[in-house]
């Protein structure tokens, strides 16, 4: 994502559009729907019926298993959660950990945490074509590197640097959640 202004002051992906959007609408005098809703206090909200509910599953559901807090860096105190299988880590917007206020952190895949419930661990993996730097606990980690993580290791990726949070571990785990 690039969000920039133009001489109208919107702001807009320039990823996503050769020009402002919001311009456009405006010369071919298009009418945008009250998107903020000031009259939203006067609809009334529907509640669909639980039994229709039950039918439609979420598609992809992954359940939480831990997190990321970042200590130091642009996106200091913010925490980013980890989902059970594969998280990948980078600054594009569709990462699962995106920090993408990080300018020093790869665009995509900097690292993987991957979290396994039946084994009830988290690895932390380097992808083989990444060059950009990852330190594990302040050391220096080299290409196709796994690690088991513990509680408060920390992550060096580039000048961000990320604090490991686990919720599963030895007290529960999503397998055990059934008793």
């Amino acid at each position: 994502m690039n969000l920039i202004k133009c001489v109208n002051e919107h702001y807009y992906d320039s990823d996503k559009f050769d020009s402002c959007p919001h311009c456009a609408n405006i010369a071919a005098d298009v009418k945008v729907p009250n998107i903020l809703g000031t009259n939203q206090h006067k609809i009334e909200t529907v509640i669909p019926d639980q039994n229709i509910l039950k039918d439609y599953q979420k598609i992809g559901h992954r359940r939480v298993a831990g997190w990321l807090v970042c200590i130091a860096g642009e996106m200091q105190g913010e925490s980013f959660t980890l989902y059970e299988g594969i998280n990948h880590i980078g600054r594009a917007p569709h990462m699962d950990v995106a920090l993408f206020r990080e300018p020093t952190v790869s665009r995509e895949n900097h690292a993987i945490i991957t979290y396994e419930n039946k084994s009830n661990l988290f690895s932390l993996s380097i992808e083989p074509d990444e060059v950009a730097p990852v330190l594990y606990n302040d050391t220096l980690v080299k290409k196709s590197f796994s690690q088991t993580l513990s509680a408060r290791d920390i992550l060096t990726l580039g000048d961000c640097q990320l604090c490991f949070i686990p919720f599963c571990d030895e007290h529960f785990n999503w397998s055990d959640s059934s008793k």
